[in-house]
Parts: C-alpha cells; sequence; structure tokens
C-alpha cells in the first residue's frame, strides 16, 4: 500500500498504524531520499533536482509555485526508486506500507507498477489538505524542520506544500486513483482502507 501526498496531511500516522493493522513493514519514501542524498548520488537525468531543498539558499523566499515545481521534481526522480520497491516487495510476497511526499500518482503509468496494482497486489491512496491555512497549522503544530524560518518562510512553505497536494490531486483524478482529506483525524485509517478497498 502506498501513500501519497504533502507533508503535514497524516500520512506518517496513518501509514504506521495500517502496517501494525496488517502485519506489514512500514517504509518513509523519506529514509530511501535522505540515503541518496547522504551518498551523494547522481543520477542518470535530473540529479539537481534531488539536491534542491538542501542546496538553495534561503529556499523558502523563493516562489511558492518554483518550489511546487521543485517538489514536483524531486518526486520525479525518487520514482525509480519507489519502483523498484514496490517490484521487490510484491515479487517477494512481502506486504510494505509506504508513504511519502515523492509518491506520484504517475507512478502508476509505470508497466511493472500498474502490472502489479492491476492484479490487486498494489494500493494507492493520496491525502490532500484541501485549505491553506490548515497546512499551514499542521506544519506549525508538527514543528518539524521549520526552526530558524521566519513567518513569512513558513508561510511561502505552506503555500507551496498546498500548491504541490492540488497538483497531486488532479493528477491522481487523472489517474484514477483516490484522494481523501486527511480529516477528521479520528477515521483517518478507515477512510484510508475503504478508499483503497474500492479503488
Amino acid at each position: 500500500m502506498l501513500i501519497g501526498g504533502p507533508s503535514g496531511t497524516g500520512k506518517t500516522i496513518a501509514a504506521k498504524q495500517l502496517a501494525l493493522r496488517y502485519g506489514a513493514s512500514w517504509l518513509q519514501a523519506d529514509d530511501l531520499r535522505l540515503a541518496l542524498q547522504r551518498s551523494r548520488v547522481t543520477l542518470p537525468r535530473d540529479t539537481g533536482a534531488l539536491y534542491f531543498f538542501e542546496e538553495t539558499p534561503n529556499v523558502w523566499q523563493l516562489p511558492p509555485k518554483r518550489l511546487c515545481d521543485a517538489l514536483i521534481a524531486v518526486s520525479q526522480v525518487m520514482s525509480p526508486s519507489l519502483e523498484v520497491i514496490i517490484e521487490n516487495h510484491v515479487d517477494t510476497v512481502a506486504p510494505v506500507v509506504i508513504e511519502g511526499d515523492s509518491i506520484l500518482p504517475s507512478l502508476f503509468a509505470r508497466a511493472s507498477v500498474r502490472d502489479r496494482a492491476s492484479n490487486g497486489h498494489v494500493q494507492v491512496v493520496f491525502l490532500v489538505e484541501p485549505e491553506e491555512d490548515t497546512m499551514l497549522a499542521n506544519m506549525l503544530a508538527r514543528d518539524r524542520g521549520i526552526t530558524g524560518q521566519t513567518a513569512l518562510e513558513l508561510r511561502t512553505e505552506a503555500r507551496a506544500k498546498w500548491l504541490y497536494g492540488q497538483w497531486l490531486a488532479s493528477e491522481a483524478q487523472r489517474h484514477d486513483l483516490p484522494v481523501l482529506e486527511p480529516h477528521p483525524w479520528s477515521t483517518l485509517v478507515e477512510s484510508v482502507i475503504i478508499a483503497t478497498s474500492t479503488a
């Protein structure tokens, strides 16, 4: 099972609970991205996208649309890595719940993922927050990775991630994949189960 969506939408909490419920492993796509970045890998193409948020000075002072495009670009770079993880876990019958903002709807256009999904071995849902102010409130409540940012930078980050979420929702609909609002939090796991069992 894959749970995509921008940061602050409850993906991690849902993934942990679903993995426990199903006796599956749990993987954050961020771990894979961080490992690639730490290893300073050079990719066949678009390597710069992988390092954009790490290496761009004052990154959260850039226009939100530019940041949204950068989120899309880093996610596109991550797709081949996620594809091979999906292949491996399905082919070795080792269930896993993967969550992350780098899970793109276009991943399901890749033949190997599409084939495994058509056999019912791979499910996906995208959690997308419809309200930008709620995205900001979630970021502030989580208090992860925002130390030292100004109020304007926080608002810019929230806007960029909200734009990314709206783009993900549009792309998911284009690929006929389920999209959920992440609230109420208390029923999120059940909503994910229902959305992935009827997709």
